[in-house]
C-alpha cells in the first residue's frame, strides 16, 4: 500500500460512532459465506494470526464528502469539498456508484499479526491465483483480502465497498520497543511479520463504502479479513469485526430545481444527434454538482448522462443513444448541494425518432436521370 500518513487523533466528524465486540465465528460464518476463488486453506496449529484491530475501526470511521470525474477527465481541486483521483470510477474499481458529489463512509483498516509465523504471501507477478493487475493503477492488486459491508437494522446488506487495491506489508509495529524487528515486507514481497500491522488509513481512495442516498438512521459497519479464507492462519475468530454507525439526517432544505426550459413539451429529437438540455436550479447555499438522466419508457427506467455538471451550469449537451426511439422520453435534472442532498424535475414527454438512413443513388438511376 502507500505511504500511510502519520497516526494521530481522528477527525471530528457528524457521524456517531458506538462501540461493539467482534461477531462471533459462527455469526461470521453464517453472514459472508464466500464463493471462495480458489481452494480455501485450513486453518492451522502455527503460523501467522492476522488480528482485525476494532477499536482503529471504532475511532477512525466518519462520513466525508468527495467530488468524482469520469477517469477520462483530469480532476479539478476545489478547496471545500476534495476531489478524488481518477481510479475511483474506473471500471476496475467502481469504487462510487456515480460521477458528481458523493457521500462517503471512511474508516480505517488495521490487521495486526499476532501469530507464531510470518505471514508470507510474495511477489505478486508469481502469485495470479491471488493478484490481479490493475491497469488503472498500474499495479497489482490482491483479490480478495478484506470485504466491507454496511448492514441495517435487519442485517440485511445495503452497501459493499469496493477497494481493491490491497497491499500487504509491514506498514505499523504493532508496538513500539527496542525489541522491534526492522520492516521486511513490501509491496514488491508481499506479507506482514509478527509484531507488525498492515494499515489501510480511511484517507486513502476507495478506502470507504458510498452511502449516497442512504436514508438517515442507523447501520452497522462490518469488515471481515481474509474472508475467502486464501491465507492461512492460526484462527479466523478474530477476523471480523461491526461497529454501529448512525447517518445522521441532514440540515438545512435540498437544492430546487426550478424549471426544465429544453426540451419543450412534444419536442422531436433524433438519435445519434445532440440533444441541448437546459434548466435552472437553486439551493440556499450553493449548488455544488448536477446530474442528467435520460428515460426512453415514459420514467420507468432511467440512465444517467453526466453526474458531474458543476453547479454554475444550466444547460448540457449530449448524443441521444443510437437506436433510442421513443414517443414518451423524458429527462431528469439532480442538483445536490455541499451536504449530497438532491433536488430533481422531470421534463414533459417529448419524441425521439431514428432517422432514416440515407439512401444515395445508383449509378444506373444516376445515368437515368441524366438522360431525362
Amino acid at each position: 500500500m502507500t505511504q500511510a500518513p502519520a497516526r494521530g487523533r481522528a477527525p471530528r466528524s457528524s457521524l456517531r460512532v458506538r462501540s461493539r465486540r467482534l461477531l462471533g465465528a459462527a455469526a461470521v460464518a453464517a453472514l459472508c459465506a464466500p464463493a471462495p476463488l480458489v481452494t480455501p486453506v485450513a486453518v492451522a496449529a502455527d503460523g501467522p494470526n492476522m488480528v482485525l484491530d476494532v477499536a482503529r475501526m471504532r475511532s477512525s470511521a466518519r462520513l466525508s464528502t468527495g467530488i468524482f470525474h469520469e477517469p477520462r477527465r483530469a480532476p479539478l481541486l476545489d478547496s471545500t469539498i476534495p476531489t478524488s483521483g481518477t481510479c475511483a470510477l474506473h471500471p476496475d474499481e467502481a469504487c462510487v456508484g456515480a460521477p458528481g458529489i458523493r457521500k462517503l463512509l471512511r474508516f480505517d483498516v488495521l490487521v495486526h499479526n499476532r501469530g507464531d509465523q510470518d505471514l508470507v504471501v510474495g511477489n505478486p507477478k508469481e502469485r495470479p491465483d491471488f493478484f490481479v493487475y490493475s491497469g488503472c493503477h498500474r499495479h497489482y492488486h490482491f483479490r480478495a483480502a478484506a470485504r466491507y459491508e454496511l448492514l441495517d437494522a435487519t442485517g440485511g446488506v445495503v452497501r459493499t465497498g469496493r477497494k481493491q487495491g490491497f497491499c500487504l506489508e509491514d506498514t505499523l509495529p504493532s508496538e513500539l520497543g527496542a525489541g522491534t524487528p526492522p520492516k521486511r515486507y513490501t509491496c514488491a514481497n508481499q506479507g506482514v511479520q509478527v509484531g507488525w500491522a498492515d494499515w489501510y488509513p480511511g484517507t486513502l481512495d476507495c478506502q470507504w463504502i458510498d452511502v449516497t442516498d442512504l436514508p438517515p438512521g442507523d447501520y452497522q459497519l462490518h469488515v471481515f479479513w481474509n474472508p475467502d479464507r486464501l491465507m492461512s492462519e492460526t484462527t479466523l475468530d478474530d477476523n471480523a469485526g461491526t461497529i454501529p454507525v448512525t447517518i445522521p439526517a441532514p440540515r438545512g432544505a435540498p437544492p430546487v430545481v426550478d424549471a426544465i426550459e429544453s426540451p419543450a413539451p412534444g419536442a422531436l429529437a433524433s438519435a445519434g444527434r445532440p440533444l441541448d438540455v437546459r434548466w435552472r436550479a437553486h439551493d440556499d447555499e450553493r449548488v455544488v454538482t448536477q446530474e442528467v438522466w435520460l428515460s426512453t419508457d415514459d420514467g420507468a427506467t432511467w440512465q444517467q448522462v453526466v453526474g458531474d455538471v458543476p453547479g454554475d451550469r444550466t444547460h448540457h449537451r449530449f448524443l441521444v443513444p443510437l437506436g433510442a426511439a421513443s414517443r414518451q422520453a423524458r429527462v431528469k435534472v439532480v442538483a445536490r448541494d455541499a451536504s449530497v442532498q438532491r433536488g430533481e424535475l422531470v421534463s414533459e414527454a417529448f419524441r425521439i425518432e431514428v432517422p432514416r438512413p440515407l439512401r444515395l443513388p445508383t449509378r444506373g438511376a444516376a445515368a437515368a436521370r441524366r438522360e431525362g
